[in-house]
């Protein structure tokens, strides 16, 4: 994987209930994503699916 943008706490990032995602803001214009069921599967790198 590439270089890191960022490295933040889960409570700076904001809840989508209806992605059921947590998302930051990315510089691109999108925002990083990361599911509850990722963070359970040890997953703690956040992806922006227009540019990562």
């Amino acid at each position: 994987m590439g270089a890191y943008y960022d490295e933040i706490e889960i409570e700076d990032m904001a809840w989508d209930a209806e992605k059921k995602v947590y998302h930051y803001p990315c510089p691109c214009g999108d925002r990083f994503e990361i599911s509850k069921q990722q963070l359970k599967d040890y997953e703690d790198i956040a992806t922006c699916p227009s540019c990562s």
